[in-house]
């Protein structure tokens, strides 16, 4: 309120707010919306009422920020919001966030080119703090005048992270960073990969950078949001996410998980999908066996595997047209036309089929071959729907014979089940490490599901199998089409061969992968580093967060001090300096003690506490356990649980990507997480990353090693 240009700023937002209800009241008026006949009226009508339906939530906040510039010699103020709007009796225009000109609000630079070639210069960057329809505070953030910078825009980010945890994403856009801006504004039309610590923001930026290439400025590559995809780890996480979308415009995009868009391509919803591999490594304290699955998983996650499958698929193909020979008389323009196909010429047209790298697959392929191939014999066009009429049971009838057996789930299982048959095609494809992998079975003493049941690492080997019979991709009835554009989250647990599928399914070049080397959780199925994803893909522009805005620095201190002991990303983890409270740690305090420590949290005002775990076993113990002591803890120990806020317990792989006012470390231990074996460390990082103002560590003996508090420095150094 003290700020010499509230009071105008005050006015002109009351300008902008009357304007944008006048245009929604125009729009819901059907009278004004009337046509030349009564279809028309309708169809103007409905769709003025879909503008004012999209508009009308940001009435409360149309704008929340304002630069002065200067374009070809003549200097405007142009409002920063959500959502473009043009007063079209008035000066209160609003310009949208995702535009180019939008973007200067974020950038550090102060120049640039309109696309009518005028030259354009920044001269004041405004932060202007709107809520229902009131202006709270003017920050400015930017004075060319007064040398540049003024230092606002970290302190009101500064602020915007002090406030509580929600159970949503944050919506960063009014507080994005140059580097997050520049993150989501990478070159569209080129995959990108965007690494970023625990905490800065990668997968809100990952939504952003969606609706930014939802945008018309994208030009031909604009993503149309209904055939856009977001792939999350978990539905927990799915769901916390989906809220954050219908706020950027992306109501229409699919949000799911990458296992279960892939058991719903493959048509096997209705079957069990488990995680054995990941089981073990969690339960079992054999380093061997832990070795071994993790050595197996990699192997079936290899991109290689996609090229051991056409070999296997190619055999298959031609042992199958080996049995063919058919023939049917047809008449054509009144005369009888035999069409035939024998072993010889099938074999031909599969030889030709399986060369062809089609994302439609070879049945798609075989089809047009065939297609040609009884066109020939009949002189007729082969798009001839008439003359295909002829010779269409003929066609069925050698699809049949020729896919017979070929069902991608059991012929997978068949082929890793099969080492002479691994060795004889892929001994030039897998190394022998790999090879030799495949034939273990170090899971044979974990439980299987009683139901038919998948693997999450034999998913990849299946889906690729289905994508190389029958394609892939988005399906529209019963045409498959590419994505207009796929976002991943944890980039880092997904397999090479995932990646390579992506790849398939999606038009060139519109991918974003959202990760964080140091937090594989799931590394067994994920790449080395990004450079394999880059191959993979074929291009890939890499972007690195360097900073986490999540947590106060108490907090991100003691995750960097676990992360810089293993680091994969190449950056260490620097965190906003934002003060907070002194990481608690307790030592040797049993159940009590941990109830003990909730209730501290809940009585500090704390709203969102979650007591992490190792594993769902430990978090499925420890709920009831903790109602004894007069704790009431919400558990999440299945994909099925949401996330409602309050006081939770959960597995850390539940965790990881969620956010809460307070995190509680539990069994914070040597024992629970071996420091000598990196996946146990990574486990640690990313359970101590998940809190925003207090972190406690409990243990009910001595605290891991690398949370030790630090040696007090010596008075000299001090």
């Amino acid at each position: 309120m003290t700020h010499p240009d509230h009071a105008a700023e005050a006015t002109h937002l009351e300008g902008t707010v009357k304007a944008m209800l006048r245009q929604i009241e125009a729009w819901e008026d059907r009278d004004r919306n009337a046509g030349a006949d009564l279809e028309t009226s309708l169809t103007l009508a409905d769709t003025a009422e879909e503008l004012a339906a999209v508009l009308s939530p940001h009435v409360h906040a149309p704008y929340f920020g304002r630069m002065q510039v200067n374009i070809g010699g003549r200097t405007q103020a142009l409002y920063i919001g959500k959502h473009a709007f043009q007063d079209l009796k008035g000066p209160h225009h609003v310009v949208s966030w995702e535009s180019d000109v939008g973007g200067l609000f974020y950038q550090t630079r102060t120049e640039w080119t309109t696309p009518t070639r005028l030259r354009g210069t920044v001269l004041h960057k405004r932060q202007l703090d709107v809520r229902d329809k009131t202006l709270l505070r003017v920050s400015d953030l930017y004075d060319a005048r007064a040398g540049g910078e003024t230092g606002a825009r970290e302190q009101v980010l500064i602020e915007r992270l002090g406030e509580a945890s929600t159970t949503g994403m944050r919506d960063v856009v009014q507080t994005l960073q140059p580097e997050q801006n520049d993150a989501v504004r990478l070159d569209a039309g080129r995959n990108c990969v965007i690494q970023g610590a625990a905490g800065s923001g990668k997968t809100t930026i990952g939504f952003h950078r969606l609706a930014w290439m939802a945008h018309p400025e994208r030009r031909q590559h604009q993503a149309d949001a209904a055939h856009c995809m977001v792939l999350m780890p978990n539905e927990i996480l799915a769901d916390y996410s989906r809220k954050v979308l219908p706020g950027l415009g992306l109501d229409a995009v699919t949000v799911t998980t990458p296992e279960r868009w892939a058991l719903g391509f493959l048509g096997v919803e209705k079957m069990t999908l488990e995680d054995r591999t990941l089981h073990l490594l969690l339960t079992d304290r054999d380093t061997t066996r832990r070795k071994q699955a993790w050595l197996r998983a990699k192997a079936l996650g290899s991109a290689r595997i996609e090229e051991v499958l056409r070999r296997h698929l190619r055999d298959r193909l031609q042992g199958n047209a080996r049995a063919t020979h058919l023939e049917q008389r047809s008449e054509y323009l009144g005369r009888t036309v035999t069409y035939r196909i024998d072993p010889p010429a099938l074999a031909l047209l599969i030889a030709q089929t399986v060369q062809v790298d089609s994302r439609l697959g070879y049945r798609h392929e075989l089809t047009r071959q065939l297609h040609a191939h009884f066109a020939a014999q009949s002189g007729a066009d082969a798009g001839d729907a008439a003359a295909q009429a002829t010779w269409q049971d003929l066609l069925g009838r050698v699809l049949r014979q020729v896919f017979l057996g070929l069902q991608p789930v059991t012929e997978t299982r068949r082929l890793l089940a099969d080492p002479q048959r691994l060795q004889a095609i892929g001994a030039d494809l897998l190394t022998r490490h790999q090879l030799h992998a495949l034939t273990l079975d170090p899971l044979a003493g974990v439980p299987r599901a009683r139901t038919a049941s998948i693997d999450v690492v034999e998913l990849p080997a299946i889906l690729t199998c289905y994508a190389l019979l029958s394609g892939i991709g988005r399906r529209e009835g019963r045409a498959l089409h590419e994505y207009a554009h796929v976002v991943l989250d944890e980039g880092q647990d997904y397999s090479p061969l995932m990646y390579r599928m992506m790849a398939r399914a999606t038009r060139p070049g519109h991918i974003s992968v959202l990760g964080d080397l140091n937090q594989g959780l799931h590394g067994y199925k994920g790449p080395n580093d990004w450079r394999e994803v880059e191959q993979v893909l074929g291009g890939a522009q890499v972007a690195t967060l360097t900073r986490t805005y999540r947590s106060t620095r108490e907090i991100t201190a003691v995750a960097a001090q676990i992360a810089q002991t293993y680091n994969r990303s190449g950056s260490p983890v620097v965190g906003v300096d934002r003060s907070g409270e002194a990481v608690r740690r307790s030592e040797g305090l049993g159940l009590q003690g941990l109830a003990g420590e909730v209730r501290s949290l809940l009585a500090a005002g704390h709203r969102n506490i979650a007591l992490v775990t190792r594993n769902v076993l430990e978090a499925d113990r420890l709920s009831p356990a903790l109602r004894l002591h007069d704790v009431d803890a919400q558990p999440i120990t299945t994909e099925q649980c949401r996330y409602r806020g309050g006081v939770v317990v959960l597995p850390v792989h539940y965790a990881k990507g969620l956010e809460f006012d307070a995190c509680v470390a539990v069994n914070a231990d040597n024992d629970h997480y071996d420091p000598a074996v990196e996946y146990e460390r990574r486990l640690l990082y990313v359970t101590v990353s998940r809190g925003l103002h207090a972190l406690s560590l409990h243990a009910p003996g001595a605290l891991h090693d690398l949370l030790k508090p630090p040696p007090p420095l010596h008075p000299v150094l001090a």
